[in-house]
C-alpha cells in the first residue's frame, strides 16, 4: 500500500492543501465491512479535529441515490484524472475542460449561488446538502475505492473567478491565508494544519448488491448552514475538491468522472434517519435538483 508520504510530490503541485503527513490524521472509512488502517467501516462520521472552525459538525455518510448518472443527477461539479484528481466548480475557465480537472464546463461543471441551496434539518440543526456520485471500477476489483482528501466550501460576493487565468492562480488562492476564493466556510483539512483527514468510499457499493460507474450514489455531506452566518443570499459558493491523494494505490481515481450535486431549491426537509436515504431519489424525480444554466461572463 502506497503511504501519503509517498505521493508528497503530486500534492506539491496541489500547493501545500493538504498536511504533509498523516501520522495524527483521521479516517472515516465508508467501505462495508472493512478494516482500513486499523480503521472499522461505519456508515457515517465527522471529524472531531484539524477542520476549519465549526467544521467538526460535518457529517460524511453513505447514501444510495439510485439510479443516479448525469441525466438524473444534475451535477454542479464534474472532474476526472487518473491518479490524483482535484475540481472546483465554476462557469469559467473555458467551455468543456475546464481549470483544474473540471469536466463538461459548463453545463455540468458551473457556478453555484447560496439561495439556490435546500437545507435538512437533522435533530434540531440545519445542514446544506452535497451528493457525490464516484464513477470508479467495479466489484472485486481493488480499484474500487477513493479517498476523498480534502473539501473546501468558500462564499463571495462576486464571482472569484473572474481575474483567475489558470490553475496556478487557484493553488494559489487555495493556500494558507488566501482570500481571492472568499470567505472559507469549511475545510476538512484546515489550511496550515498538521492533521490529515480523510474519507475512504467503496464506489461498487450499493444496498441491493452491487455496480460500478456511475449507477448509484455513494456519499452524502452534511455541512452545517451556521458555518455560512453572514453570507448573502446571492453570494457564489465555491466547491473545491481532491481525491485519491492520502491512501493506497487502490484508492486513486481509475475511471470516469466524479460527479457532485447539491439539494437545491427546496424549503427545509425534517429529517428521521432513513428518510435522508431517500432524499436524492424523490428530489431527483420532483426536479428540485436541478437549477437553471447560468450565462457566465469575463470580467
Amino acid at each position: 500500500m502506497k503511504k501519503f508520504h509517498q505521493i508528497l510530490p503530486i500534492l506539491a503541485v496541489a500547493a501545500g492543501l493538504l498536511p504533509v503527513s498523516n501520522a495524527v490524521g483521521n479516517e472515516i472509512n465508508l467501505v462495508t465491512g472493512t478494516v482500513d488502517n486499523g480503521v472499522a467501516a461505519t456508515t457515517h462520521g465527522s471529524f472531531g479535529s484539524g477542520t476549519s472552525p465549526g467544521g467538526s459538525g460535518t457529517i460524511y455518510e453513505l447514501i444510495d441515490t439510485i439510479p443516479a448518472g448525469t441525466g438524473v443527477f444534475q451535477p454542479f461539479l464534474s472532474y476526472q484524472k487518473k491518479g490524483t484528481e482535484e475540481g472546483v466548480n465554476t462557469s469559467l475557465g473555458g467551455n468543456g475542460q475546464g481549470f483544474l480537472d473540471d469536466k463538461r464546463v459548463p453545463q455540468w461543471t458551473h457556478d453555484l449561488h447560496l439561495n439556490e441551496l435546500g437545507t435538512i434539518t437533522r435533530s434540531g440543526v440545519s445542514y446544506y446538502a452535497f451528493e457525490l456520485d464516484a464513477n470508479e471500477t467495479g466489484v472485486g476489483n481493488p480499484n474500487r475505492t477513493l479517498s476523498i482528501d480534502d473539501i473546501r466550501i468558500y462564499t463571495k460576493g462576486t464571482d472569484p473567478f473572474a481575474n483567475i487565468a489558470n490553475d496556478s492562480q487557484i493553488h494559489a488562492a487555495l493556500a494558507d491565508g488566501q482570500t481571492t476564493l472568499g470567505t472559507l466556510r469549511y475545510a476538512q483539512n484546515v489550511p496550515g494544519g498538521t492533521a490529515a483527514n480523510w474519507v475512504l468510499i467503496d464506489a461498487s457499493r450499493r444496498t441491493e448488491g452491487s455496480t460500478s460507474g456511475s449507477g448509484s450514489s455513494d456519499m452524502l455531506v452534511l455541512v452545517p448552514t451556521s458555518l455560512f452566518a453572514g453570507a448573502g443570499a446571492n453570494d457564489y459558493v465555491v466547491f473545491y475538491t481532491i481525491n485519491g491523494a492520502a491512501h493506497g494505490a487502490g484508492d486513486f481515481s481509475d475511471a470516469g468522472f466524479e460527479e457532485w450535486r447539491a439539494l437545491t431549491g427546496a424549503p427545509s426537509v425534517p429529517d428521521g434517519g432513513s428518510t435522508l436515504l431517500l432524499l436524492g431519489s424523490v428530489f431527483a424525480s420532483l426536479g428540485l435538483f436541478a437549477r437553471g444554466r447560468k450565462t457566465a461572463s469575463i470580467a
